[in-house]
């Protein structure tokens, strides 16, 4: 949710509640000061109407529709009632809701019994009008402050807006001074300011952690390759014991193990560092079918069958190589896992691609995808195959899960 609809959500939300809460509280209100004020007007005429019955006879109290009735009562107590009461009209042939004083009263030693009625519909028109253009004001009042306060806040947001979306766009490998909005917010100011900062020292770092990594492989190479051309030479040498042969051969693999090392190191903090930005279309489908026949003679020396269902297709927009390397690694781990004469099963479903092979026993889910967490006690295997397959996954928003299923192991990738 964008910050500006969880702000604007909780005004309306606390305006609507006072709103519900307001409108009912002033009806009543308003609808209690006219009631009092109709029964202070009618008390007034019966106080009137007592002292003209001094002089007077209750005759001659005429009024329109009854609406002041006075005459002799059999009651001597002295009370006054105040009520409402629905009183037919016969001229307009309705009824309609009245206030009602009845007061009984004695005058010069004679009971009496005083009737006024007003009628309400009038106050109640005039309640509901100024109900309704309360409702109407409150309503416009609301909307004009939402639509204000969005677009104001549109505004203002639009510097932290353009800050995001320049991140979102920012590579380290580019050197790029980022340009934000100008603002006369403090806090975006800063913010932009201290990402400015940030960015630079980033590109420092980055910078210093590429050369030291190309200088570090770079050095390596060399003496790797100088130390495998001198162990080349030495086993070419006569006499030479079967001891001896034996130890020349453990330095040549340590040396190869150690360029593959190398190379595969480099490759992750290239892979981490996002230096790969060339990208196309590719085919899983291709894909795969090359690494099959690249893996042809592996595969061959321990008897492997591959089972493929390649009758769907999966198009990603990816760099090739590392898609080589993600599903390569996992098809030469499949086959490093795998005795003599078993069946590597691959198939493409949707946007997944599942290779399994048989195995005996569940592997380490915890140390699976870890680094130097090897899952056999083979020494051609550095370690790094499937951590690498990971950082590509997470490089491209993929999912690599592993599961044990039928004394299989399958590995899945979920290209989104």
């Amino acid at each position: 949710m964008k910050l500006i609809h969880y702000i604007s959500r909780r005004y309306l939300i606390y305006s609507i509640l006072i709103l519900l809460i307001a409108i009912p509280v002033f009806y009543f209100s308003l609808q209690y000061l006219m009631l009092k004020s109709l029964d202070e007007n009618m008390n007034h005429q019966k106080t009137w109407i007592k002292k003209q019955l001094k002089t007077t006879i209750p005759n001659n109290f005429i009024s329109f529709e009854n609406s002041i009735i006075v005459r002799p009562s059999n009651n001597s107590q002295v009370f006054d009632s105040l009520y409402s009461q629905p009183v037919f009209i016969p001229d307009d042939n309705e009824t309609v809701m009245h206030r009602i004083l009845l007061s009984n009263t004695i005058v010069n030693g004679k009971p009496y019994e005083i009737r006024i009625q007003k009628s309400m519909i009038e106050d109640e028109d005039l309640l509901n009008s100024i109900l309704v253009l309360q409702l109407v004001l409150v309503i416009l009042l609301l909307t004009g402050l939402m639509i204000i306060n969005f677009q104001l806040s549109k505004k203002l947001w639009k510097p932290f807006n353009d800050i995001v979306d320049k991140l979102n766009l920012y590579r380290v490998d580019r050197n790029k001074d980022e340009q934000f909005i100008p603002t006369n917010i403090e806090e975006f100011k800063n913010l932009g300011n201290s990402i400015k900062e940030l960015i630079k020292r980033n590109r420092k770092l980055y910078k210093v952690q590429k050369e030291f990594t190309e200088n570090a492989s770079h050095e390596l190479q060399t003496p790797i390759a100088i130390m495998q051309s001198k162990v080349e030479l030495l086993m070419q040498t006569s006499p030479i014991t079967q001891e001896q042969a034996d130890l020349i051969e453990d330095i040549s693999t340590a040396g190869n193990r150690m360029q593959r090392l190398n190379r595969t190191l480099l490759l992750l903090t290239k892979i981490e560092n996002d230096q790969f930005p060339d990208t196309e279309k590719i085919q899983i489908k291709n894909v795969i079918q090359k690494l099959l026949n690249q893996y042809e003679e592996p595969a061959e020396q321990k008897n492997i069958q591959w089972k493929t269902e390649l009758d769907n297709d999966i198009e990603i927009t990816a760099n090739p190589i590392l898609i080589d390397i993600l599903i390569g690694n996992i098809l030469s781990n499949a086959i490093r896992h795998s005795e003599n004469g078993h069946l590597i099963s691959i198939k493409i479903s949707q946007h997944r691609l599942i290779i399994s092979n048989p195995a005996d026993k569940k592997l380490d889910e915890k140390e699976l995808f870890q680094r130097f967490k090897k899952q056999t006690e083979n020494t051609h295997s550095i370690g790094l195959g499937l951590e690498m397959s990971k950082k590509i996954c997470e490089l491209y928003q993929y999912q690599i899960q592993y599961h044990f299923v039928h004394n299989q192991h399958l590995f899945s990738i979920i290209f989104n």
